[in-house]
């Protein structure tokens, strides 16, 4: 093993246990501080049929793309929970869009006519909601 793919180990371990508590970090003795380095830093390779990831500069910043394409190897159970999370959170989604697109609708149309009517424009003049709410009944001769 290098002495730089050692360091890299190390460092790992180090965040590691910087993570924990110190009186459980401290606990550990070399034998086990070994054996978390091995399985922090020793993964199985993957199988993907691609996988590239990228980085680029631009305008003075650091952005990367990551391209990953394989078998998936989800459980049945496991997919259909994703599904159905995904649907759950797109009707959720359409839904709260409605109803505030709607309330924005009426919210700018009724600014829209009480304006009008404050500077005088009738878009209805052969109804007013007064008249229609608060008129008289007639009352219904029967013939």
């Amino acid at each position: 093993m290098t002495q730089a793919h050692s360091n890299k180990e190390e460092e790992t371990l180090t965040r590691f246990l910087n993570k924990l508590p110190q009186e459980v970090a401290e606990s550990f003795d070399a034998k086990q501080r070994q054996a978390l380095m091995t399985a922090l830093n020793h993964s199985s390779p993957p199988s993907r049929k691609v996988d590239v990831r990228k980085s680029f500069s631009l305008l003075g910043r650091k952005y990367y793309f990551v391209v990953l394409l394989g078998k998936d190897r989800r459980t049945h159970k496991r997919m259909r929970i994703a599904q159905l999370e995904a649907h759950d959170t797109g009707l959720r989604r359409y839904v709260s869009m409605g109803l505030a697109g709607s309330l924005l609708s009426v919210v700018v149309l009724s600014t829209a006519y009480l304006a009008a009517s404050a500077i005088g424009i009738n878009f209805f003049p052969q109804s007013h909601a007064d008249n229609v709410l608060f008129a008289p009944q007639a009352e219904v001769s029967e013939p």
